[in-house]
């Protein structure tokens, strides 16, 4: 019988139907809508996983895409310095709040990302205006092994990367939040379907230039800020429609 780890992780897999010839089989999609989003454009984006799980890339094109991750962003994972900071501060509560409140201050929509938010979620959570859920998901012996490459143990990795992932699949399947689940692996195979199905989710139709910008920057082990920079590119689009504005074109 499977377990209920095993049934959660089945609640939140995209699937569609594919068919060739006579034969037809169920293929995951990179994303899926696990409860939709009645309004695009407004809220506070949680991109939610595990170190090491692809959050720092979907974080990127969520700003790419035009949700601002934060307020002082460090360019080589997408973190807000300041909220990353909460997790070891035993006020982590009351200044949580004060952070989402100057996040969201005159801005309709912007999110953050922390991939130890797992081990703080149940007391963040409450603090967080209109909360827009984003979670990522990835072979979690792929990332302990990303975690062995950095110095840890691979074991003690592979432990923590279970226990976060299954931590968030218990908390987030209740709620009533907007929720989208994301494959990495297979946004990586295919980014440009995946990165249009965010777009529609988080901030409603998007023009194709920038989901193109936004598809080619999916490279798999790009180091980031030096090969692959999110807060650059969302830089220079608005340079670039700025300009176009200026001149009348568009």
């Amino acid at each position: 019988m499977p377990s209920r780890h095993d049934l959660a992780a089945e609640s939140l897999k995209p699937m569609m139907t594919s068919r060739s010839g006579s034969d037809s089989k169920a293929v995951p999609d990179p994303c899926t809508v696990v409860r939709g989003n009645p309004h695009p454009g407004r809220g506070t984006v949680l991109v939610l996983g595990v170190p090491r799980g692809g959050t720092s890339v979907v974080a990127g094109l969520c700003h790419l895409l035009g949700v601002p991750m934060g307020l002082n962003i460090d360019p080589s994972n997408m973190e807000d310095r300041a909220f990353r900071a909460l997790r070891h501060d035993s006020d982590r509560i009351r200044k949580a709040g004060e952070f989402f409140e100057h996040l969201r201050n005159d801005r309709d929509l912007a999110g953050v990302k922390d991939p130890a938010l797992a081990d703080w979620i149940t007391e963040c959570y409450p603090q967080v205006p209109e909360p827009v859920l984003v979670l990522v998901t990835r072979d979690v012996y792929a990332t302990a092994q990303r975690e062995e490459c950095a110095g840890s143990d691979l074991f003690a990795s592979l432990e923590e990367a279970v226990r976060r992932k299954y931590a968030l699949f218990d908390f987030v399947k209740p709620l009533d939040s907007p929720l989208m689940s994301i494959s990495y692996e297979r946004l990586l195979v295919t980014p440009l379907p995946a990165v249009r199905s965010l777009a529609q989710f988080l901030v409603g139709d998007v023009d194709e230039q920038i989901l193109a910008r936004a598809a080619d920057l999916v490279r798999p082990h790009a180091d980031m800020p030096y090969e692959v920079n999110f807060l650059i590119a969302r830089q220079n689009y608005e340079r670039q429609e700025s300009s176009y504005a200026a001149s009348g074109r568009f």
